[in-house]
């Protein structure tokens, strides 16, 4: 079939297209440019916060009993070791890890394979030593058992009983004590006890560098009755004597040398931190108390 369309007929299908085009696209009658399509900003991505890693607090009751968790020892005269023993007992429904015994100081030692893991109903001992060379008095130290669900604190007292002396031998035996303390005193920087008095030390000034370096046996609570309280001093002291002690320490007893050029792990730098801070912020003393010195 032959379909024929006349002139007329074309032109006017042609102009209705057009008209359509114009209105669909009215940039088009104007020769502007085509609009861009705008797209809507991607709203960004925010990542939730890092949450720190939550350190455990103090062990909650019900999960682990001790037999104690304070142990007195008084020792025989001429003793170098006082030895405890903590029972503790997993009184919880649920497997304990002990990871480790955290002590103050690096003379007293738990012997202990970690991770010790204790079953429920399971017990165990806790070994402690403390080592005596050097004390004398009435010394605490602590141990803090770390596990999976918490922290618990024991603490270790230990009494030290004075050698037997007379009348005959006693200025001998403090001649003996007193040389055994000017060679010895020196030692707390080095070997297991450097990790208590000269590595946290490090790179510290003023108020901190005393919190590390003096606070940990003059400020430690119960104080070894072996430690002066500085607090309590006679006088104020100055930043000559404040500097002078922290550098030569006192010769003849156990208050060692902190310079560095006498052994110690202080720089000068540091040193005249520690003078300034003790000169300018450290607490006045807070009674009359008799007179003291530091050693």
């Amino acid at each position: 079939m032959k379909i024929t369309l006349s002139f007329a007929t074309v032109i006017a299908c042609v102009l209705d297209i057009s008209s359509v085009l114009v209105v669909a696209q009215p940039w088009a009658a104007t020769n502007a440019t085509p609009p861009v399509a705008q797209l809507a900003p991607a709203k960004p991505v925010v990542a939730p916060p890092v949450q720190p890693p939550q350190s455990l607090g103090q062990l909650p009751d019900g999960i682990l009993a001790f037999d104690a968790t304070t142990k007195e020892y008084t020792t025989k005269s001429g003793e170098m070791e006082a030895k405890f023993a903590f029972s503790v007992t997993n009184i919880s429904s649920n497997e304990v890890v002990i990871s480790g015994v955290q002590t103050s100081c690096g003379c007293t030692v738990a012997h202990l394979t970690y991770p010790w893991k204790l079953q429920p109903s399971e017990s165990g001992v806790i070994p402690l030593t403390m080592n005596l060379m050097g004390k004398f008095g009435v010394v605490f130290k602590s141990a803090t058992v770390v596990t999976d669900k918490g922290q618990k604190m024991l603490t270790v007292k230990t009494t030290i009983t004075p050698p037997e002396t007379n009348q005959r031998t006693m200025g001998d035996d403090r001649e003996k004590n007193r040389l055994i303390a000017t060679a010895d005193r020196q030692a707390v920087f080095k070997g297991d006890c450097a990790k208590c008095h000269v590595e946290p030390v490090i790179g510290q000034v003023g108020k901190v560098l005393y919190d590390k370096a003096c606070g940990i046996c003059h400020e430690a609570t119960p104080r070894a009755t072996m430690v002066t309280d500085l607090h309590n001093l006679k006088t104020v002291p100055n930043s000559e004597y404040w500097k002078f002690s922290i550098v030569n320490g006192k010769p003849g007893t156990l208050m060692p040398a902190f310079a560095q050029t006498q052994g110690g792990p202080l720089s000068d730098a540091q040193i005249a931190s520690l003078v300034d801070y003790l000169v300018k912020d450290f607490p006045a003393s807070k009674t009359n108390a008799p007179a003291v010195h530091p050693h």
